[in-house]
């Protein structure tokens, strides 16, 4: 086989293979020895068929057909082998016609990975924002923690249920039917029901009553009420208030404090203390995970290449899918629905998370490619180290999260590349300049049809997109 390159541009290089009429008979002849090696044919032993016994059995056509699968896999190897190619696709392939004694062309179009011109790193500018921890913010922190920590209490002065409180009750409730009978849907249940949060004509038939006293009341179900059994009917509630409750929000002071940490803190400027150091060691990392985000931006900035639309178009894919499998499991509907439900442009959001895909891409390359040109490796021990936060964030045995990887060569090609690329963002951020800024204005609140596509914070590929069409 002799092959010549017929073509490069960008990232896409287009190879011819030539095959002289013998490689062809040759390979032709190699199809119908093994086809008569393999064939059970009725009256001839395997390896003895002769081969117009072949071709009437499985026709030319199909012995071409598989003489031109063989022929074309193997040129592509050693073409692939031989230019160094690092396939982002399939290849495309366009065959000409096969014929005994005369030669073949094939043409293969591979789609590579896109050359990458990178800059001195020295000479970026990463910003990193300071965030500095104030009294108003562990105040702020500390009301958060004492609201968590909200307890139920009954309520002590005699006066009836309003509409801040939770009321323990015991009901039954009735279909009411067109003329007026009433089946019984539920018989003396108990229920504690937190007004703010309950249905408004609920809430407010309860709303004025005292404890002990029975009452009834009527409400109307909606017509795409979730239980189609009583969709659209009447029902009626027959109730008792048995307590009224109210929350108790623990205070900041030293008892309440012991209370609530179990003894762990004796003082409430112990706990503040130790809230405010947690806050900082939040407020550095955050000034950190900035500045990464930064210098990843400020790199892809400055190099120079070209982003194929493929790649694009799979991290596209990948994040659709993704965020479609986050709503349906914390939401409970599609993305499709969800974008529906809150009357968001389907074609903004997928610009947006077209934009968001290319620069993910974007960033992979160049980070791979400063790996690869500043020799960025990794030990045992930084790997071990990501197979235990995995185990943490998966909630599973560290070693049995190991041996499972060991069994799986594409999860665990997975983990070392993120693992090689975690250390080329560290050597990318020790190499920057680091302009140090204060905290910008709070911004206006995000879109909504931006606030779904969550991207991880900074701006880090993941593996998929980092080592796309990798074998």
């Amino acid at each position: 086989m002799k092959s010549e390159i017929l073509s490069q541009e960008r990232n896409v290089v287009v190879v011819r293979a030539n095959f002289d009429a013998g490689e062809v008979d040759s390979a032709v002849g190699k199809t119908v020895s093994e086809l008569s090696k393999n064939a059970r044919i009725k009256g001839f032993r395997p390896g003895h068929i002769p081969r117009k016994t072949l071709e009437l059995f499985f026709g030319r056509a199909e012995i071409y057909k598989q003489t031109v699968e063989r022929v074309t896999q193997e040129a592509m190897k050693t073409i692939i082998a031989e230019c160094d190619l690092d396939l982002i696709a399939s290849p495309g392939t366009e065959i000409g016609s096969l014929a005994e004694g005369t030669p073949l062309d094939v043409k293969f179009t591979f789609e590579v990975r896109p050359e990458v011109t990178l800059p001195d790193i020295s000479s970026l500018v990463g910003e990193k924002i300071i965030y500095k921890v104030s009294d108003s913010e562990v105040d702020a922190a500390l009301s958060q923690i004492l609201e968590a920590n909200a307890k139920l209490a009954p309520v002590e002065e005699d006066r009836p249920a309003s509409k801040e409180d939770t009321v323990e009750t015991e009901y039954s409730s009735f279909l009411i039917g067109g003329d007026d009978s009433l089946k019984e849907l539920e018989h003396k249940k108990k229920a504690t029901l937190h007004l703010p949060t309950m249905r408004t004509d609920i809430a407010d038939s309860i709303v004025g009553h005292p404890i002990a006293e029975e009452f009834s009341f009527k409400i109307r179900l909606e017509d795409d009420y979730p239980d189609k059994r009583i969709a659209g009917s009447e029902i009626r509630y027959d109730i008792e208030i048995l307590q009224i409750l109210k929350r108790v929000v623990p205070k900041a002071d030293d008892a309440d404090i012991v209370e609530m940490t179990n003894g762990k803190h004796q003082t409430a400027d112990e706990f503040k203390s130790e809230l405010r150091q947690n806050l900082e060691i939040n407020a550095a990392e955050r000034s950190e995970a900035g500045l990464r985000n930064a210098s990843i931006k400020a790199l892809a900035a400055a190099a120079e290449v070209y982003v194929p639309e493929t790649m694009i178009e799979r991290q596209y894919d990948a994040m659709r899918k993704e965020q479609d499998g986050n709503l349906r499991r914390n939401m409970g509907q599609s993305l499709s629905e969800y974008l529906k439900n809150n009357n968001l442009s389907v074609d903004e959001y997928d610009a947006r998370l077209r934009k968001s895909a290319e620069e993910s891409v974007r960033n992979a390359l160049v980070l791979d490619a400063l790996a690869e040109r500043d020799e960025i490796s990794f030990t045992s021990e930084d790997l071990n180290a990501e197979i235990m936060r995995m185990s943490t964030v998966m909630k599973v045995n560290a070693q049995s999260l190991a041996d499972s990887l060991s069994k799986n060569k594409e999860e665990f090609a997975e983990v070392v590349n993120r693992v090689r690329t975690l250390n080329t963002v560290k050597h990318l951020t020790s190499s920057v300049q680091v302009k140090e800024t204060d905290p910008p204005a709070i911004p206006a609140k995000a879109e909504s049809a931006s606030e779904i596509q969550d991207t991880g914070g900074e701006a880090q590929p993941d593996g998929e997109a980092s080592r796309e069409g990798e074998e």
